[in-house]
Formats: structure tokens, C-alpha cells, sequence
């Protein structure tokens, strides 16, 4: 995961990054065991993956199409925890209505985070699975033929994978050498299916001319090095890319910090390489930790006085 040509620096952003996105994560969670929240999907064991390709997009310039799990991504593009918040609380109904045929349980469990900053070129995520695909070759066509520098980036996780749409989308891009870059957030958790779900991809019939690796996903320098190569060939004109970042989920929604070591922990390895190249300071972390836990508690505390205060202006 070292690699000397980075600076320790930006080094250390990553990591910040990756425990902004984690600790706001866990704060989520609370909203959801708090009754807060109907149902939410869970960022832990993506951090790498979600903000080693993600600091990679030029903002105002490339367009992003989130998948509901990337919660790094839409933060490091520009969403403020606050912001975040407010999406997860707006999105949470009520109860169900009289007119609505779904069952409490169906509305109960259905995914909450359908991302969106159209300020900084972020595209709603979809309901349906693996639409974003396709909608993102549409990006890309349009891009090329206006002659911009803009790469699209599409998200997916695994499931999309046995989608039609996730094939044509990419079979479209590629007979058009257009500029996106597609990432399948691979779940490699070695209790789960996921290697039979990366399997499946490689027997997907992909285009033999699609540009194709899979990476660690666990390893945000990894993921960072993949993304640049990967954003500077579709920005050159040689057509889409296709990364496959292996990620591996805690095995519960809540572990504890005695149960982390049993799964890969992409926070826990950016501190191991920051201690090998002798740029971990505890006192730094420390501060960085209590600060980060301040300023996302404080933006919790806004959103749920805001969401207060719209349901009292409702009744």
C-alpha cells in the first residue's frame, strides 16, 4: 500500500476523509436504532473504495452517479454532514398513507440514500438497480459530442452486476470510446457470496476491448493510483474503464473494536501506513477525532431541529 511518490500530507487528508465518512456514518446508524430513520444501508468497509476514487473527480467539471451505499464519495464531493443528514431525515416517511398499497415492512426496509448535489455534478441515484449505468453512458455520449473534458463516474455495488442494464451500459460506452469510468463496489466479505458475485462478473461476456482491473479496495492508495490511470485514460479519448474494488463488510451493522481485526478495516490499514512512513502522531489523531465528532454531532443537532421544525409548520 506504500507508495513514496505521495505526499504525507495528502496522506493524511485520506485518512481524515475516510474517518469523517466513518464517523458519520455511525452517527447515522444512531438516527436509524433511534427511530429516526426508516432503513439505511451502511458505508462501513467501503471507506477506501468510496474516497480513493472519489478525490479523483474534478468537481464542477466530471459528473458523479452515486449508488446508494457511497456515502464517502458524495462527502468528498462537497456534501456537508449536515447536508447528509437532511437527506437521510427527508427521505424517511411519515407512516404509510391510505393510498399507498406497500407494506409497512416493504417501506421499512427499502434503501433511504438516494444521493444528489446537482451543484457539483452529482446525479440522483435511481430507485431501480443499476440504472445509473446506463443513464451515465448517456452523460459520457453527451460529453464527447460537446467536446468537453468531463469524465462521467458511475457507482454500482455487486447486485447491479446480474442487471441487463449494467452490461448494455457498458457495451455502449465501449463500442463508443466513451469517457466514464465505472466502479462495481465489490463485496468480498469471505462469510458472504462475494467471491461467487466477482465470479459473475468475470463471466459477464464484458467487452474484450473494456479496460478491466480489479483491485484491493480495502487499500486507499491502491484504489487512489487505479482511479487516477483510470480518469486520465477516459479524459484522454481511449474510451470507459471498468474497476472492481474488493471491499469487505464488518460482520454485524455495529462491531466493536475488538471484532474489527476480523475483517479488513480500511481505516485501521491508512493508520498502519501513516505509522510505517513515521507520519502517525497520536496527538494529531486525537484532536483530528474530537474535532471531526464536534462538527458532525453539531450538524445532527441542526438537521433534527430543521426536520423539527418542518413537521410543526406540516400539522
Amino acid at each position: 500500500m506504500i507508495d513514496s511518490t505521495l505526499s504525507l500530507a495528502f496522506m493524511r487528508d485520506l485518512y481524515a476523509r475516510m474517518l469523517l465518512t466513518r464517523i458519520v456514518d455511525d452517527y447515522a446508524w444512531q438516527l436509524h436504532t433511534q427511530h429516526h430513520i426508516n432503513a439505511i444501508t451502511r458505508a462501513r468497509g467501503h471507506e477506501a473504495a468510496q474516497i480513493g476514487s472519489a478525490i479523483c473527480i474534478e468537481k464542477g467539471v466530471d459528473f458523479t452517479l452515486p449508488y446508494y451505499r457511497d456515502l464517502g464519495v458524495v462527502l468528498t464531493i462537497g456534501m456537508t454532514p449536515y447536508e447528509v443528514f437532511r437527506t437521510y431525515l427527508q427521505a424517511t416517511p411519515a407512516s404509510p398513507s391510505a393510498t399507498d398499497h406497500r407494506s409497512a415492512e416493504t417501506i421499512q426496509t427499502f434503501p433511504q440514500q438516494h444521493w444528489g448535489y446537482h451543484k457539483h455534478n452529482t446525479v440522483t441515484g435511481p430507485a431501480p438497480v443499476a440504472t445509473q449505468i446506463l443513464h451515465a453512458a448517456g452523460i459520457a455520449f453527451a460529453s464527447k459530442l460537446r467536446k468537453t473534458r468531463a469524465v462521467t463516474v458511475a457507482y454500482c455495488g455487486d447486485g447491479a452486476t446480474s442487471e441487463p442494464d449494467f452490461l448494455e451500459g457498458i457495451r455502449f460506452s465501449t463500442q463508443n470510446r466513451l469517457p466514464v469510468v465505472f466502479i462495481c463496489e465489490q463485496d468480498c466479505t469471505p462469510t458472504c457470496s462475494g467471491d461467487a458475485l466477482s465470479m459473475q462478473l468475470k463471466n459477464l461476456h464484458l467487452p474484450h476491448t473494456l479496460i478491466h482491473r480489479r483491485i484491493d479496495g480495502t487499500d486507499v492508495i491502491a484504489v487512489y493510483t487505479a482511479m487516477c490511470e483510470a480518469m486520465q485514460n477516459a479524459r484522454d479519448g481511449q474510451g470507459p474503464v471498468l474497476l472492481e474494488l474488493c471491499v469487505t463488510r464488518p460482520p454485524n451493522e455495529h462491531p466493536d473494536e475488538e471484532e474489527q481485526p476480523l475483517w479488513t478495516d480500511p481505516v485501521s490499514r491508512c493508520q498502519h501506513v501513516l505509522q510505517q512512513r513515521g507520519a502517525w502522531d497520536a496527538t494529531w489523531a486525537s484532536q483530528l477525532r474530537a474535532r471531526l465528532i464536534s462538527e458532525v454531532e453539531q450538524a445532527l443537532h441542526d438537521a433534527l431541529n430543521q426536520s423539527s421544525a418542518h413537521a410543526s409548520s406540516d400539522v
